[in-house]
């Protein structure tokens, strides 16, 4: 089955974009080959799941490719019109996944107003 690199949910009645400064004492690449990435792949992504009926922990999926680093990696992405990678799920407390990064930061718009990108301006209250 086909995956695309975009946040979903049942409703989608907020949707945005996030990003993330990695922590200074670990990289997301020797943390998940902690969790049983291979010493020869390379996180190209990170997907989160979290669930209301489960809170505490949060589901993390580390999508990855074969490759000898990043320059590797993007050579491979770069040469094909058919990605192929591999995947590692995992649940982690939800403070150990926020302590894999020094920043995080994600804004959601309501479905259907067109804010994405947008500027805007505070106004006194």
């Amino acid at each position: 089955m086909a995956e695309v690199f975009t946040a979903g949910v049942q409703y989608n009645d907020l949707k945005g974009t996030a990003a993330a400064d990695e922590a200074d004492n670990t990289s997301i690449q020797t943390f998940f080959r902690g969790k049983g990435i291979p010493d020869n792949g390379f996180v190209v992504a990170l997907r989160a799941y979290y669930l209301s009926s489960d809170p505490g922990k949060i589901g993390v999926r580390a999508v990855y490719a074969d490759g000898d680093g990043f320059d590797s990696v993007n050579d491979q992405i770069q040469s094909t019109e058919n990605l192929a990678f591999k995947e590692l799920d995992i649940d982690l407390p939800l403070a150990e996944f926020f302590s894999l990064f020094k920043r995080f930061n994600v804004v959601l718009t309501s479905k259907g107003l067109g804010l994405d990108g947008r500027e805007y301006t505070i106004q006194n209250a």
